[in-house]
């Protein structure tokens, strides 16, 4: 289209060019007037075409730097869906990930369910063994005053038995006198004090409580004497022999004896 409109512009020049050569014999002043004129209008259509080369190739920058600025947008836009579409797979990825954390979460709140029933479980069988154990273990003991034994006293102490026959269980201590229970049960108890001469005066004693007595009186002659007792004792319940007479007796050694066992565990 800009071709086109030069090309009628330099046929109009061309033909004024024409006229004015074609008329210039008739006179000096006009010949060189029309040459003048031509040589503004040359000048002019040579400004004219510049500009118009300089506007095209601008158009021309413009449209390849549009064509750029396309293929960018265009880009742009392709990489913002592929982005679109990772932040979709992110998503459900996550919601996987919850789905699959919730899934694991309940398995290990139902193992630790199953864990804790089979660890009662196992408490209760452990329980039930050790007791099935310790009752079928027995627990006897019987124990005599030893020839080293103090003389006696004017005063109420324990009456220590330290020399024992046998101690099955391990539940009296001879060196204090004293039955533990080593589990709830019925127990029987029995001492037997001889004395050569004097008075004997005491107690079984539960946990520091008196349960049964015994008098021994054997002035001037030796005596003995005996008592039993069946008593329900707890775990860790003790037992032992209170001697409480004020008057001086010689307690025969050997001769006198401190025994009991489990009857059954309750």
């Amino acid at each position: 289209m800009h071709h086109g409109y030069f090309i009628a512009l330099v046929e109009i020049l061309g033909f004024f060019h024409a006229a004015c050569s074609g008329s210039g014999n008739n006179s000096g002043n006009t010949s060189s007037s029309s040459s003048s004129n031509t040589t503004i209008l040359n000048n002019m259509l040579a400004r004219e075409i510049l500009q118009r080369q300089t506007l095209e190739n601008r158009v021309a920058t413009l449209e390849r730097q549009i064509t750029v600025l396309i293929s960018d947008a265009m880009n742009g836009q392709r990489a913002c869906s592929a982005l679109q579409r990772d932040v979709q797979g992110i998503s459900l990825k996550q919601n996987n990930m919850a789905s699959s954390l919730q899934t694991i979460t309940q398995r290990v709140d139902s193992e630790n369910v199953n864990m804790r029933e089979s660890l009662g479980n196992l408490s209760d069988i452990t329980s039930k063994l050790l007791s099935k154990d310790m009752s079928e273990t027995p627990i006897a003991f019987l124990a005599r005053i030893s020839e080293r034994s103090p003389g006696p006293t004017q005063t109420e102490k324990t009456l220590e038995f330290d020399s024992t026959e046998f101690n099955y269980g391990h539940a009296y201590d001879a060196s204090s006198g004293t039955f533990q229970a080593p589990m709830a049960g019925l127990y029987n108890f029995q001492t037997t004090i001889y004395i050569l001469s004097g008075t004997f005066e005491g107690y079984i004693s539960k946990n520091g409580v008196p349960e049964v007595y015994l008098s021994v009186r054997g002035i001037p002659y030796q005596v003995s004497d005996s008592v039993s007792i069946t008593l329900s004792l707890s775990h860790g319940d003790r037992i032992w022999l209170v001697r409480t007479d004020q008057w001086r007796s010689n307690v025969a050694p050997r001769k006198s004896l401190f025994s009991g066992y489990l009857i059954r565990a309750t």
